[in-house]
């Protein structure tokens, strides 16, 4: 039943909902299975959070949804199945140490709220992740997209099917039990692990499914609040564009009419999210709106030697907060892995300070910044809609341009002053000798070099071998950069290209 705002902001208490300006989404499945005892799993759940400014742990129990890395009697315990359960989660759980019994105190006694998050459709299992394999998608195949549909992706063929009756009793249980078993401060569904939730093209016509499934859940928790004398909060992840979100079977517009959420988050691995059209929508309602900043988006992957992560997580930051954002949510961090297992996780280390920095515009104001125009390198079934405003990669013959837009919060001609500013473009020549004219807010870039490219060394950007891979770079002043969106032409003179980044590099 819908709620009116009067009714919704009291179930969120006399206060509303806590104002969180930083969300620390954690996978802890790199923590369990080397921990040694109970302080030392702690230390990599915990750990990290001294000195930070998160103000909620999103703690997922490093399983996927369908198998369990706590106690359950919902949920067969990860790996049961095939007689591989880790025995770090063995003993935790013999010494009467379950995971979510201790990680929330722990994370309380840190000062910092803690929410389960609940991947409600992980596709792991369709891929090489034999242990994450629920005996009950073994016994009902019938259950998944991929039965009797050889044309669903095969890493995608094990997704249950949400207009399965049984799916979402399934899935209701779970949180059922979560919350009678656990003292969690809220719940986020990640709807964003993963789609699809039907088979492809029934998305509309079952939209109306996870709706009546969220109300459901909805009404759970706001009955468990009463009952514990506090709101629990509700907190969604889905795509980070309207449009996408109702090619995926997600009617965001009628969650927030019914207001079935607290706190959406938008978009994962993407650049690009429509900040500002979520917030218009949700404007009057008490909801929040997070966008996600992730750990290796759009091919931009530190553990494929991408060396200006920090960079780039300050400017996607800061173009969140300035298109309206309510806070910022990181997702596929590693910085508690880091201070779990430092020798191991060293790339991560940035991300100790970045926690002290992204909550604050002014704290990342003359800070090196690495903006980029999204794109999609790859296909991804399991995001088949996540990326619509990506323009790149794209292939331009003789005469043809395109227009590329990059998001710049930041106006460069105030103090402090950067010490360069630069625009770099990168290609695939496929002619070996192709020529490109290149402008900047429609103005011609005269003064191009060539300089050295960063490719991912796995073979993501999908060049062949008879592609010759260019960047083009020119440094530029304050004054040509729009506070906003700017647009980077690019036509092709002479033969023909793959534009494959388009890029601006603030130094200080």
């Amino acid at each position: 039943m819908p709620l009116d705002v009067a009714s919704f902001k009291l179930l969120q208490g006399k206060e509303g909902m806590k104002p969180y300006r930083l969300i620390y989404q954690m996978d802890s499945s790199g923590v369990l299975p080397v921990s040694t005892d109970v302080d030392d799993y702690l230390k990599g759940i915990v750990g990290f959070l001294e000195g930070s400014h998160i103000d909620c742990l999103f703690w997922h129990d490093g399983a996927g949804g369908n198998t369990a890395n706590y106690d359950s009697d919902v949920l067969e315990l990860t790996g049961q199945r095939i007689g591989e359960v880790y025995p770090s989660l063995l003993r935790l759980i013999e010494a009467g140490n379950d995971p979510p019994k201790i990680v929330v105190p722990a994370a309380k006694k840190c000062g910092v709220d803690i929410f389960y998050s609940f991947r409600l459709n992980d596709c792991h299992d369709s891929f090489s992740h034999a242990r994450l394999l629920a005996t009950f998608k073994v016994d009902h195949p019938e259950w998944t997209i991929g039965a009797g549909h050889p044309e669903v992706h095969p890493s995608v063929h094990r997704n249950l099917n949400f207009a399965v009756p049984e799916v979402r009793e399934l899935k209701f249980a779970v949180i059922e039990e979560i919350f009678r078993e656990y003292d969690f401060d809220g719940l986020e569904i990640d709807f964003l692990r993963s789609p699809p939730y039907f088979i492809p093209g029934q998305e509309p016509e079952n939209a109306h499914l996870l709706t009546q499934f969220l109300d459901r859940v909805r009404g759970h928790l706001n009955q468990r609040g009463k009952e514990r004398g506090r709101p629990i909060t509700l907190a969604v992840r889905v795509d980070g564009t309207l449009a996408a979100c109702r090619l995926d079977g997600f009617d965001v517009p009628t969650w927030v009419q019914e207001r079935l959420m607290d706190i959406v988050i938008l978009g994962s691995g993407n650049l690009d999210h429509e900040v500002e059209a979520f917030k218009k929508l949700i404007d009057g309602t008490g909801i929040r709106v997070y966008p996600c900043v992730y750990g290796w988006p759009s091919g931009y992957n530190v553990n494929l030697g991408f060396a200006h992560s920090e960079e780039m997580f300050r400017a996607l930051a800061s173009n969140y907060w300035y298109q309206g954002a309510d806070g910022i949510y990181t997702f596929n961090w590693n910085a508690h892995s880091y201070v779990h297992r430092p020798e191991e996780h060293s790339q991560f280390a940035h991300q100790i300070q970045l926690l002290r920095e992204i909550d604050e515009p002014t704290a990342m104001q003359g800070k090196d910044k690495f903006y980029a125009a999204d794109r999609l390198l790859q296909p991804k079934p399991m995001l088949p809609h996540n990326w619509l405003h990506a323009v790149l990669p794209e292939t331009l013959e003789h005469g043809k341009q395109v227009d590329v837009s990059v998001m710049v919060a930041e106006d460069f001609t105030k103090s402090p002053a950067p010490r360069t500013i630069s625009l770099s473009v990168t290609y695939s020549d496929l002619a070996e000798a192709s020529q490109v004219d290149i402008t900047l807010n429609k103005h011609p870039l005269s003064a191009l070099q060539r300089t050295g490219a960063w490719v991912p060394h796995d073979g993501t950007d999908g060049n062949s071998e008879r592609e010759q891979i260019v960047a083009l770079r020119q440094e530029i002043s304050p004054e040509r950069l729009i506070q906003g969106r700017n647009h980077v032409g690019i036509s092709v003179v002479v033969g023909e290209v793959t534009v494959k980044a388009v890029e601006i590099h603030v130094l200080y």
